[in-house]
């Protein structure tokens, strides 16, 4: 199963996050990964949640512009220059990168990295080849698994925030 994040753009005021939080609160949907940005009037909301398909359902149903896209699943050591040998393989083969996000589980030792890419299917050929994507990795997660119980969680590794 893949990794899907949602995209939602909405005016840069208080109380607008509030209101997406809110909305997937009382319908019982959990956040296991957000970012925020924002730049003058809009910010731009990323996360991944436990339903993808109910959430965007919700969202679009409030009148929010909401898109799905498919993360790829990365998997690389927890140490400084890991990303870099990751982004060295797509720049080489012309891939460009549009997002990324650090996922709240392991495998093994390994931090898994949910990338948003410009060209998803030469991307998956050129990580696999190179040993970073793998079909465990991919198997080992899902939007719902990530918000559940059983993750691997080490309170001394920086792998990300759970919401």
């Amino acid at each position: 199963m893949s990794i899907q994040e949602i995209t939602l753009t909405i005016g840069n005021r208080p109380g607008n996050l509030q209101g997406v939080a809110k909305l997937l609160a009382e319908w019982r949907i959990n956040v296991a990964a957000i970012s925020l940005s924002s730049f003058k009037q809009k910010s731009t909301i990323k996360m991944v949640v436990s339903d993808t398909e109910r959430a965007l359902w919700l969202l679009r149903k409030a009148g929010y512009k909401a898109e799905a896209i498919e993360l790829l699943v990365v998997r690389m050591e927890d140490k400084s220059g890991s990303m870099l040998r990751v982004l060295d393989i797509l720049a080489q083969h012309k891939i460009n990168v549009e997002g990324a996000m650090i996922l709240v589980t392991r495998e093994g030792q390994k931090v898994l990295i949910g990338l948003d890419v410009s060209t998803p299917q030469r991307a998956r050929k050129m990580l696999l080849d190179a040993g970073f994507l793998s079909s465990e990795a991919k198997g080992l997660i899902s939007n719902s698994g990530l918000v559940s119980s059983n993750l691997i969680y080490n309170a001394t590794e920086s792998v990300g925030l759970l919401l």
